[in-house]
């Protein structure tokens, strides 16, 4: 997508400028907090800013566009580890209560062993820190500003065919129910989502729906990545008393997971094309609806 005329260099300004102040305020919840809920609002965030320099990409000064890219980037993968062992814990105290007397052994010191590695994570985020971005979104922000008279006659925002691709070879991808394959897809409805959001905000009509059932999907996906998570975390200690019965437990309740997500997923029309508005993918995108059942297992597709 390209800027077409000085209105749009401007909203372009405002959309990165807005997102970036989303990101310095999580920024600073995440410091102070460090918990699930503020590190999960922060790595969102920076996903957001990049969603907009890469929808605006071609007419942002490359040298800034590119470090407030990396500086994002960093800031998210730096938090990755923070976060799955909260969310792996969330799961894990959710089906806490049903566990037989060995199986909630296990889960019990599965649980310090979260609770560590967040609270190491925590005490290294507020003695290092975190990197921030203000400096490189204010040098974006203001070479934008002297670059606005340099504006030219390009088309308008639109659906990146390259992106709506990478859903649909996802989606075909992720018919047998894998853990890897089904992630990869997450990611893909993610990023498009995202991408979708912004051109919403830039004026792109007819993408409300789509955002809609993406987040829905995305929603669905994200529950089964993080059970997927536990799932590689009690098979280390399969070995262990408890650990075989625990890990078929959460094997049966992917399994379940990921019957409900690819009943979904059948029905998910991504939107594909590089018209403005984008059109919807045909059945062809999702798996059938009597197709294979999901596999079971952590890496089923590995």
């Amino acid at each position: 997508m390209i800027l077409y005329d000085a209105r749009m260099i401007e909203q372009a300004r405002t959309i990165i400028a807005g997102r970036g102040r989303s990101v310095l305020k999580a920024r600073r919840r995440a410091l102070e907090e460090a918990d699930a809920e503020a590190i999960h609002h922060l790595r969102v965030a920076t996903r957001r800013l990049q969603a907009a320099l890469d929808i605006f990409g071609p007419d942002l000064p490359d040298r800034e566009r590119r470090r407030l890219d990396r500086r994002a980037r960093t800031i998210r993968r730096k938090l990755g580890a923070q976060r799955n062992a909260c969310v792996v814990l969330e799961v894990l105290s959710k089906v806490s209560p049903r566990l037989r007397r060995d199986e909630k052994r296990l889960a019990a010191g599965l649980k310090r062993r979260l609770g560590k590695t967040i609270a190491a994570g925590r005490h290294a985020g507020r003695r290092q820190g975190l990197p921030g971005l203000r400096k490189r979104l204010a040098a974006l922000l203001g070479a934008l500003r002297r670059d606005r008279a340099a504006t030219r006659s390009s088309p308008a925002p639109a659906i990146d065919p390259a992106r709506a691709g990478a859903v649909l070879r996802a989606c075909r991808e992720a018919r047998n129910g894998g853990a890897e394959a089904l992630h990869r897809l997450r990611i893909a409805i993610k990023r498009q989502r995202y991408a979708m959001e912004i051109l919403a905000e830039a004026g792109v009509g007819g993408l409300r729906p789509a955002i809609r059932e993406a987040r829905v999907l995305q929603t669905h996906l994200g529950d089964l990545h993080d059970v997927d998570l536990l799932i590689d975390l009690v098979h280390q200690e399969a070995y262990r008393p408890g650990g075989g019965s625990l890990l078929r437990r959460l094997l049966r309740r992917r399994s379940r997971q990921a019957e409900r997500v690819m009943s979904r997923l059948s029905r998910y029309r991504p939107v594909t094309g590089s018209g403005a508005m984008g059109r919807t993918a045909g059945r062809q995108a999702g798996p059938r609806s009597g197709g294979p059942r999901p596999e079971a297992g952590p890496r089923a597709a590995a």
